[in-house]
């Protein structure tokens, strides 16, 4: 019995981060407007550069990445907006974090889905007929669209609980000590750079950033999510809701 209203109080907690929409539809208008402006943008310089092989020099984009910024922002506002409302409903700390994580998993196999079709839009017209792509990158592209999805799907869950972890850490540390936290793990970060480029130099760290596949690209993704998961987890139980 115990275990069912536990799963209930989850499940009421997934359903309470879509009370209001927005945690879909904003991302959702940026995803289509962020298209649709790089197809404007494309259709130009087709129009413009008459000279142009659309097969020998087809044009990228980097606006696919646009909605996973704004979902970010849409996690930090689960945080900082939806975490005290769930209190006030007596939610406890940890079916809440539980009915979050299930929330974001979602949205992230939404975005993943939308992902791979527009990129297997792209693909199927040809770049809208003049090879211009925002979605289907040759790279990720490369070992298949189901994988493109799966490493989509992963980036859009590690900057949803980068957002929202982010949150927890001042709700639990306070702004000064939440920027002296990210400032360390920007430190950490870049002397891990340069010892690295100290050892097998530029060309060597460069090196391996090319040699990763969209497979490997997956698996490290995953890494810093799990971190960033059990973070929030250590996080929440004492954060303040206000």
């Amino acid at each position: 019995m115990a275990k069912a209203s536990t799963l209930s109080r989850t499940y009421a907690a997934f359903r309470l981060q879509f009370l209001t929409p927005n945690l879909v539809i904003v991302p959702g208008i940026v995803f289509v407007f962020g298209w649709a402006v790089a197809l404007g943008i494309f259709f130009w310089v087709d129009g413009v550069a008459t000279d142009r092989d659309p097969v020998a020099e087809p044009m990228f984009a980097g606006g696919s990445q646009a909605p996973l910024w704004c979902l970010a922002f849409m996690a930090a506002y689960v945080g900082s907006h939806t975490f005290p409302f769930s209190q006030a409903l007596s939610f406890s700390r940890k079916v809440f974090l539980a009915g979050t994580l299930a929330a974001f998993a979602a949205v992230s196999v939404g975005f993943g889905v939308a992902f791979v079709l527009a990129a297997w839009t792209e693909e199927l017209t040809n770049g809208f007929g003049i090879h211009g792509y925002n979605f289907a990158i040759p790279y990720l592209t490369s070992q298949g669209l189901g994988v493109t999805g799966f490493v989509a799907a992963a980036a859009c869950w590690f900057v949803m609980l980068l957002g929202f972890t982010i949150v927890m850490l001042y709700k639990r540390l306070g702004l000064t000590n939440t920027w002296l936290v990210i400032i360390a793990v920007i430190v950490v970060i870049l002397a891990a750079v340069l010892l690295t480029v100290t050892n097998v130099g530029w060309s060597g760290l460069w090196g391996w950033f090319g040699g990763l596949t969209p497979m490997a690209l997956l698996g490290w993704l995953m890494v810093p999510a799990v971190v960033l998961t059990l973070a929030s987890y250590a996080l929440i139980r004492r954060a303040s809701p206000v």
